[in-house]
């Protein structure tokens, strides 16, 4: 029993050594005013890096039981450098971000697209003050894309709610209807390689087929770097004859925040005169490009080319920007890409008169001035009317 005793009694004593070391280590690690280790306790050493752990071997103390002996190891103790270490490491947070979280700026309440690479065709619902321009920038496609890939009917009205077919690429999106083969479809959208289209990744629906296979009616087909009809970017305009022979009554691009509603149009202007006074000749009118684009320092006044009234007035989202449009009898003339507007819907305004400055709002690379002429809903060359 005598032995037992002191068996205990040596452990126990050896455990409280162990403890005290360390509670002794940490408090001077620990302590900000007090860097002076007491006499008789190990001195640390300074250490750039963490060192190699050093664990002390622990002690074996015999126990006998019975008239068995059991080797009754201690938990390991460590070194007052190693402890040092470790105390010295940052905090880390045991909080990992969730992997699929979506952080929502509550500043820009528009659709969260997400950048990464698309192999399919989406649908994307139009919100309101959504475009064509805007849809397209939103995916990284052009605007044309956006036009051949949906009922072409979105060029004139996009509506809230309003399915929207996003292609993976630029090209085209086509249902075939009746007798349709790939290298039609090829040859339709200029597509040089029509295996291009038949072996494109987007198009797993075409599996087995050859160029010549008629194609199932109803079958969606993307065809990657597909061209369709030139389009012109055209709001559109309703004039109809005013009641009682007091002239027109003309509206632009209903429900764009610039448009003016139905506006009574006094009817033929005056003469025709340069909408700048100063400018530099930049593109002419072509089958698409209904207008003439005449650069000018940001800000340069922008006059009346004839009298009329205002029927617009503001932000178009055709790519024309900021917009001023004035009707003169069954003519109209449109100012585009413009800094600011000085006139109000339905104001009668005289040729000559500024009507706004010129800026680079819309779809436009640089300051320059958009400008049109239309006889009804026909684009009219306007070097022809004016000399430029």
């Amino acid at each position: 029993m005598t032995a037992i005793k002191l068996g205990r009694i040596a452990g126990l004593v050896s455990l409280l050594a162990a403890v005290a070391l360390m509670v002794a280590a940490a408090v001077l690690l620990l302590s900000p005013t007090n860097t002076t280790v007491p006499e008789g306790l190990p001195q640390p050493e300074a250490a750039t890096q963490p060192p190699t752990p050093i664990v002390e071997q622990a002690t074996t103390i015999a126990v006998i039981s019975g008239d068995t002996a059991v080797g009754d190891l201690l938990p390991p103790t460590i070194s007052p450098e190693q402890a040092s270490a470790l105390l010295s490491q940052p905090l880390q947070s045991l909080h990992a971000a969730a992997p699929f979280q979506i952080v929502r700026d509550v500043y820009n309440p528009f659709t969260t697209v997400p950048d990464r690479p698309r192999n399919e065709v989406i649908q994307y619902a139009a919100v309101k003050g959504d475009s064509i321009y805007s849809i397209a920038e939103r995916f990284g496609l052009q605007a044309e894309t956006i036009a051949w890939s949906n009922p072409r009917s979105i060029i004139e009205i996009l509506s809230p709610g309003q399915e929207i077919n996003i292609l993976p690429v630029d090209g085209v999106y086509e249902q075939a209807i009746g007798s349709t083969t790939v290298h039609e479809l090829a040859e339709k959208y200029k597509v040089a390689d029509p295996y291009t289209v038949l072996d494109s990744e987007f198009n797993g629906t075409l599996a087995g087929y050859d160029l010549d296979t008629i194609l199932p009616s109803g079958t969606w087909v993307v065809i990657p770097g597909g061209q369709g009809e030139e389009i012109t970017w055209n709001p559109g305009i309703v004039t109809e004859d005013g009641s009682g022979g007091s002239g027109y009554v003309t509206q632009l691009d209903p429900g764009q925040p610039g448009s003016c509603g139905a506006v009574q149009n006094p009817g033929g202007g005056a003469y025709w005169g340069k909408p700048l006074s100063s400018y530099t000749w930049v593109r002419g009118f072509s089958s698409w490009h209904p207008g003439v684009d005449l650069a000018a320092p940001l800000g340069t006044p922008v006059y009346a080319a004839n009298s009329g009234v205002v029927i617009f007035n503001g932000w178009n989202s055709w790519g024309y920007g900021t917009l001023v449009v004035l009707a003169h009898g069954p003519y109209l003339t449109l100012y585009g890409h413009l800094s600011g507007t000085t006139v109000s819907c339905g104001q009668l305004i005289t040729v000559g008169q500024q009507i706004g400055m010129v800026g680079s709002t819309g779809n436009s690379s640089g300051p320059h001035l958009h400008f049109e002429i239309r006889y009804g809903q026909t684009q009219q060359d306007p070097a022809a009317t004016i000399g430029f």
